[in-house]
């Protein structure tokens, strides 16, 4: 009877010991994928992606493509403070007090400028509260040479904005989400790079 027992002992320990890896794996890598809907349809890939001419049917050009407009515009503290900031919307009424207002999503953001409301945009990287995060410190971090450390081109040579080291490609995404671990290992993994020389001490980021 033990003997036939121990095969089922062994298949039950096997399979606790995995749900237990893949519980610890998931809770690691809780937000990677992590793709909120905002109560504004706003398309990064329109607004900050780069801009593609073709004719349209009657053989003018038009931009299918996007706007160029830059990260800073909306986002405008992340080389100055820990925050990043979302835009308010008086920066999105900037632009749209002319422009799209025929538009059902402008007219949405419009119904939140004239109520005097903010936006109440949906956080997407949003690090737990025992973690000590300054994007300054990164974004202007330099080595001894004075370059900055964080590279401005991808591994194919091609110009990025260093926002793209940890939120990846955003200008080209409609709906913006986790694309990154931002767990501790994937925190540790950069700092321990060579070009990095970036402390690994605890009360760097647990304060």
């Amino acid at each position: 009877m033990n003997g036939r027992r121990k095969p089922v002992r062994l298949l039950a320990l096997a399979l606790a010991v995995a749900a237990t890896g893949a519980l610890a794996y998931a809770l690691s890598n809780a937000r990677q994928g992590y793709e909120p809907r905002q109560p504004i349809l706003f398309r990064h890939a329109r607004m900050a992606g780069p801009a593609v001419w073709e004719p349209n049917a009657q053989g003018e050009m038009v931009n299918v493509g996007g706007y160029d407009i830059p990260c800073l515009y909306c986002h405008t503290m992340p080389y100055k403070g820990r925050h990043s900031t979302v835009p308010s919307t008086a920066v999105c009424m900037n632009c749209h007090t002319s422009v799209g207002l025929g538009r059902e999503w402008v007219l949405a953001m419009k119904a939140y400028w004239d109520r005097g409301q903010p936006i109440p945009w949906v956080k997407v990287h949003d690090l737990p509260d025992f973690v000590y995060y300054d994007h300054s410190a990164h974004l202007a971090a330099r080595d001894e040479q004075g370059a900055l450390k964080l590279a401005e081109v991808d591994a194919e040579g091609r110009p990025m904005v260093a926002c793209q080291h940890c939120h990846g490609d955003v200008a080209t995404s409609d709906m913006v989400s986790v694309q990154n671990p931002f767990n501790m290992q994937w925190c540790l993994d950069c700092h321990r790079k060579p070009e990095m020389a970036a402390s690994t001490d605890c009360v760097v980021c647990h304060r």
